[in-house]
């Protein structure tokens, strides 16, 4: 191989210029082949990026919230009443609510959510309200003498605790929609964002927060949770 030594800054452009043509023309040449081994660009994601998903409006209105309390102080079932309940005071997953054991209550009123979503690595602790500690002690004593490990047991179930929430009757909205109608009523309540995500357990993308020890915050957590199941509450009408 010669190595040529330029003299000319004229001529060394016009080879770097001739080089860069040489590289182009072959990767236009490859394209065929790359299309061939690795297939051609998913339309699929292509249109994900075209149409990017746009926020379902499953918040129960502040016009719709007597209602849905309505239906809720009408349920005869206390376990599943309650269940119910924790979901709108919480803002928790179904999954998760369900799924309670009483061992997850400490006598600091503290919640762990041991296997939320994302596995044991995104386990949490929840400060409770007053109203969910009410309604988890009607449960209680409605269940006591079935010593059963879980909160929301349901007798003759596989998994020994309710399996699945259905709509409410004559509801438009689904379990998951609590969790929608907490997080906006929480916003509404002046909690932050930032605060509101650590009590629905969102991951955080910014780096600053993994410096962030989320147990030294359950005071300011524990606030902001009360002020939004208080203005929750505050649209009952009774």
């Amino acid at each position: 191989m010669v190595l040529t030594k330029w003299t000319d800054p004229a001529d060394a452009v016009q080879y770097a210029d001739y080089r860069t043509q040489i590289v182009d023309a072959g990767r236009q040449a490859l394209l065929p082949i790359s299309d061939m081994i690795i297939g051609p660009p998913n339309p699929v994601t292509r249109g994900v990026r075209m149409h990017p998903q746009r926020p379902r409006n499953w918040a129960t209105s502040p016009e719709g919230m007597p209602n849905l309390w309505r239906k809720l102080d009408a349920m005869d079932d206390v376990v599943s009443r309650g269940c119910w309940m924790s979901l709108l005071l919480t803002g928790l997953r179904s999954n998760d609510v369900r799924s309670m054991r009483w061992e997850h209550l400490d006598d600091d009123g503290v919640l762990t959510v041991p296997l939320p979503k994302g596995g044991e690595g995104r386990a949490f602790k929840l400060p409770r309200q007053r109203r969910l500690l009410q309604e988890l002690e009607a449960v209680r004593e409605h269940t006591l003498l079935l010593e059963s490990c879980f909160v929301f047991l349901s007798v003759g179930a596989k998994g020994g605790h309710i399996a699945t929430l259905k709509r409410l009757k004559s509801s438009p909205h689904p379990p998951h929609s609590l969790r929608h109608t907490w997080m906006t009523f929480s916003l509404e309540a002046g909690v932050s964002i930032e605060l509101a995500k650590l009590l629905m357990n969102h991951k955080f993308t910014d780096v600053t927060w993994s410096y962030i020890t989320r147990a030294n915050l359950l005071g300011p957590m524990r606030e902001a949770s009360e002020a939004t199941v208080a203005k929750i509450a505050s649209y009952r009408g009774c």
